[in-house]
């Protein structure tokens, strides 16, 4: 059974995985999203899905049996930011502007993906990490730890990534091997 696994942003990864074959055969790499607004960013996703969808030579359909996608956070976070005005230095809190487009991202993705009828799954980042680097949380870990210890997983099971988002879709496909929805897909195909 081949997954697609997402890792869902402005630039998203992803990685194609067939449980029980060579792991050097998973076949990586990035999409990005074009647009001026979190609307046509969406489009151009989407859009790009359903070109994952066609074999890169024949470009007949290449339908993965399962989708996993790294779900979007569900909550928005402030963060206190500096800023100069005419009396002086101000504090404001704000909020990160992509965090509010990966929803919109992702629906967009979701809604391909079911239009196709393909089984699909969303995983929290904290459930694919502890199943591919075996760590859920970890103190003093930022984004950018995160993604060295993505990539250097994938280095180290001979997996072929460009970069971080890969690496973390990588992460995403292995995990949903383990999904309940996954396992209950194979079962009906037995």
């Amino acid at each position: 059974m081949l997954i697609l696994g997402l890792d869902i942003a402005t630039t998203t990864g992803f990685a194609w995985y067939e449980p029980g074959s060579k792991l050097s055969t998973i076949r990586t790499g990035v999409i990005k999203a074009e647009g001026d607004n979190a609307e046509e960013k969406a489009a151009s996703i989407a859009l790009q899905v359903v070109n994952l969808f066609k074999d890169p030579i024949t470009r007949k359909a290449c339908l993965p049996d399962f989708v996993a996608i790294e779900q979007p956070m569900r909550n928005i976070v402030t963060f206190a930011k500096k800023k100069q005005d005419m009396a002086g230095e101000v504090e404001e809190r704000t909020v990160n502007p992509n965090a509010l487009q990966l929803s919109s991202l992702s629906g967009a993705v979701v809604g391909i993906v079911a239009a196709y009828r393909i089984p699909w799954v969303t995983i929290p980042s904290a459930t694919w990490r502890k199943h591919f680097l075996g760590m859920g949380r970890s103190p003093g870990f930022d984004r950018a730890a995160w993604k060295r210890a993505a990539i250097e997983r994938c280095r180290l099971l001979k997996i072929s990534v460009k970069n971080a988002d890969a690496a973390e879709a990588v992460g995403i496909a292995m995990a949903a091997e383990a999904a309940q929805e996954f396992k209950l897909l194979k079962v009906r195909a037995a």
